[in-house]
């Protein structure tokens, strides 16, 4: 700036400016926030065959899926042509999914377990006296609490 100086009044105002304990290159910290708690699986993926691929609610990338990979909240799992996985449920749900199939999972705000956005699925509930699923389309939602089938 022409070679001027700064007038040490015109400093000294810009440094009572920062909180104290601060230096010019440090942010000013807020109060400690308490850590969010790890996320709760939902699922888990088994019995995978052909191309099963997962994309985390958190990621923009799809990447491949293995055998015993836990599922989150809004997860998403998709099977090419061919392929097909199992989707087992914290409760002992089993959700068989087949080639050319893409779901959701857990999408809570729903109330559902599962949406299902292509391709067909097989619910099973070893327990139907105590256990329930649901699973949601794009045109309905159906709760059971028996073996079903969607197509």
């Amino acid at each position: 700036m022409n070679g001027r100086r700064w007038p040490p009044l015109l400093f000294a105002v810009a440094l009572m400016a920062l909180p104290p304990g601060c230096t010019a290159d440090e942010k000013p910290r807020g109060p400690t926030e308490a850590p969010l708690p790890p996320p709760v699986a939902r699922a888990h993926l088994r019995e995978l065959t052909g191309d099963v691929q997962i994309k985390r609610a958190v990621a923009d990338e799809w990447s491949p899926a293995r055998d015993e990979l836990p599922l989150y909240e809004n997860d998403k799992v998709r099977t090419e042509a061919g392929a097909s996985a199992q989707v087992v449920f914290a409760n002992g749900s089993t959700l068989h999914l087949g080639g050319d199939s893409l779901v959701g999972i857990a999408e809570s705000k729903l109330r559902t377990d599962v949406t299902v956005l292509r391709g067909r699925v097989d619910a099973t509930l070893e327990k139907p006296a105590t256990q329930s699923l649901s699973v949601t389309t794009p045109s309905a939602t159906v709760r059971a609490g028996r073996k079903i089938e969607f197509q």
